[in-house]
């Protein structure tokens, strides 16, 4: 055997380049992107597809959303479709060749659970098969799967949603309605303006009217209960000087007979 001979290498070249060739297939999974966030937050997350199906164009994945993310939308790459269907997002187009790598990204707020890893299950479809990345360690590392789904650590503390955003969306129709309310009241007064003047003028004329009716009505009233008043008094008066001469008069007839009677 001739040892500078190179033909004999050639099936061990070949053996050596496929089992290389494995690994590197397989380490290339789906990672999210951040890996890394803060529970309960609004992110965009970002999905790399980075090779097809052993060759073959992809042309659809469906990734499914974890328990607790919420506010789920898809944001799909140009020339590609996205949408949600039971918690299940679900991009189509393509095909995107084999060796032509695309990000695919959810916009989502994340489960209020820090310090927990959460996963998303993807299965990615090709023009002739599928890879499943749906793979999920129970002890937490993914080291040893070979179609891992892709993980994010979620950390504290949790978000709360934008607070400072709602008090100016709801002071803002509460400042927008003033305005709205002033010229309302501007319109309705002026209405309500002119129609008391129009209608003041009727009433206080009518009113004057009753008012000097019931005054010349009242006058003549007051003269007669005046004149009664005086005509009694008068009468009265005469009455009680006609007692009185009448009674001097008797006295005087008396005392008249008595001296009359002495001197007799």
């Amino acid at each position: 055997m001739n040892l500078l001979d190179p033909r004999p290498l050639i099936p061990v070249a070949v053996i050596v380049a496929a089992v290389l060739a494995v690994p590197s297939v397989a380490a290339a999974h789906i990672d999210p992107d951040p890996t890394e966030a803060q529970a309960g937050s609004s992110v965009s997350v970002g999905f790399t597809v980075e090779h097809g199906c052993d060759g073959s164009a992809t042309v659809g994945l469906d990734m499914r959303v974890p328990e607790g993310a919420t506010a789920v939308a898809p944001e799909p790459p140009d020339g590609w479709t996205g949408g949600v269907t039971d918690r299940v997002v679900t991009f189509e187009g393509g095909p995107l060749p084999d060796d032509q790598p695309l990000t695919f990204r959810v916009r989502m707020a994340l489960p209020p659970t820090p310090d927990t890893t959460v996963y998303f299950p993807f299965v990615q479809r090709c023009e002739i098969g599928e890879i499943r990345w749906i793979d999920i360690p129970s002890d937490g590392s993914g080291d040893d799967l070979d179609e891992p789904a892709p993980a994010m650590r979620l950390i504290g503390p949790v978000a709360t949603p934008t607070s400072t955003t709602s008090p100016p969306d709801a002071s803002a129709p509460t400042t927008t309605e003033l305005p709205h309310t002033a010229p309302t009241t501007t319109s309705t007064t002026t209405p309500t303006a002119t129609t008391s003047a129009g209608t003041a003028a009727p009433s206080i004329t009518p009113a004057s009217t009753n008012s000097v009716d019931s005054d010349s009505t009242q006058s003549p009233s007051s003269d007669s209960t005046t004149a009664a008043t005086e005509s009694s008094g008068t009468n009265a008066g005469s009455v009680v000087f006609a007692f009185v001469v009448l009674a001097v008069l008797l006295i005087a007839g008396l005392v008249a007979w008595q001296i009359r009677r002495a001197k007799g």
